[in-house]
């Protein structure tokens, strides 16, 4: 299994993979390596048992990049698996190890990554990308199981305030520093042609929620909101874009409320990006959030977020700025947000201060910092 040496190794989810993690493991790899630091990535050939994903299907259609190089070594239903890409990251001399952690169903897979790197290669530096602490809707017994592998690295790098007290607080074996989600930069489309492309009126005040329809986003309070917007400004739209998980199922299986356009599966890319072109302010209405990566994509666009003032939200969007925050869990005050966007014209304001925010979250800033933690290159390391 030996190779070219590789300065740094990416462990995790790499597209055909169907997740907004493996998005980022994407753009990571692509921004190391745009800066002179190509990784090698060890990603997965299985991964959930099927009875464990709530979702459609967890991969989808097509190959593994060919822009950077990919190993697909790790299986979800083989712990020792996660041994032999320990082995392979110590043979290619990598003095950086960056794996992505999200949830404790593969804590022991990554703990044991972990422990047997640190064996064959005790000075690289271990760190986890840390999407979540702890998976969203975790009780104690998978907090503990999570602490497992967070034990075992030496850097973790979570996405915001609340998370690095927490991680500090209780996992102080490891370094733990505040890295914000990285933006995706785009080719924009024009508003009036994105619109075209997509079929949606040319006029009508648009706002999207665009993910998976998971309870914990709020999907539920949006389209209660939403009925409350539509009610005061009869001709506007609400795009509910992504696939849907849980309660969301049944939304396919009745009429879509007035006014709300459903597109119920997984976006490709493209797609995605074209309805942030389209719309006038996303809706990311979460009831809780360690990092959105919606967000930080919206702002990419020069689109503001209407959300929640929860933690993973509020590290990337500016109330009254580049957005409106509001209490999580409130149809009300998400409606009242909503009303004010339209009824002020606070589009062309927030929009601009979208565009200055979200050139903050670059996908080579981002990389810099991570490489910063592993000693390579001279960026900075977090804070």
């Amino acid at each position: 299994m030996n190779g070219p040496a590789a300065g740094v190794v990416l462990l995790g989810p790499i597209p055909p993979w169907r997740s907004g993690i493996a998005d980022q493991t994407v753009r990571l790899a692509r921004a190391m390596t745009r800066l002179g630091a190509p990784p090698l990535v060890i990603t997965f050939s299985r991964m959930y048992p099927r009875a464990l994903y709530p979702g459609a299907a967890d991969r989808g259609e097509g190959a593994f990049p060919t822009d950077v190089e990919v190993v697909p070594l790790l299986d979800g239903f083989d712990p020792l698996s996660f041994r032999r890409a320990a082995e392979l990251a110590a043979s290619r001399g990598a003095r950086l190890v960056a794996a992505a952690f999200w949830t404790s169903v593969f804590a022991p897979h990554l703990a044991l990554f972990l422990s047997s790197h640190r064996a064959e290669a005790p000075d690289a530096v271990r760190l986890l990308l840390c999407h979540n602490l702890a998976d969203h809707e975790a009780g104690p017994l998978r907090r503990a199981l999570a602490r497992t592998a967070l034990r075992r690295s030496d850097v973790l790098a979570v996405q915001n305030a609340g998370d690095l007290a927490t991680a500090r607080r209780e996992v102080p074996e490891a370094r733990a520093v505040l890295v914000p989600h990285p933006a995706e930069p785009a080719p924009r489309v024009p508003r009036a042609e994105a619109r075209r492309l997509l079929g949606l009126p040319a006029e009508s005040p648009l706002f999207l929620f665009s993910g998976l329809l998971r309870l914990y986003k709020g999907w539920d309070v949006l389209l209660e909101a939403f009925s409350a917007v539509r009610r005061e400004i009869p001709d506007a739209l609400l795009v509910l874009a992504g696939e849907p998980w849980g309660e969301a199922k049944a939304l396919a299986e009745r009429p879509a409320p007035d006014g709300v356009l459903l597109r119920l599966r997984f976006l490709p890319p493209d797609e995605r990006g074209l309805l942030f072109d389209a719309c006038d302010a996303v809706v990311c209405p979460y009831r809780h959030a360690t990092g959105s990566g919606i967000a930080a994509d919206a702002l990419s666009h020069g689109r503001p977020v209407i959300g929640s003032d929860v933690p993973g939200l509020s590290v990337v969007v500016r109330d009254g700025t580049s957005g409106l925050l509001v209490s999580p869990g409130d149809p009300g005050l998400l409606a009242g947000a909503m009303l004010r966007f339209v009824r002020e014209g606070l589009g062309v304001r927030l929009s601009s201060g979208a565009e200055e925010v979200g050139a903050l979250f670059s996908p080579e800033g981002h990389a810099r910092t991570i490489l910063a933690l592993g000693g390579i290159g001279s960026g900075p390391a977090g804070c």
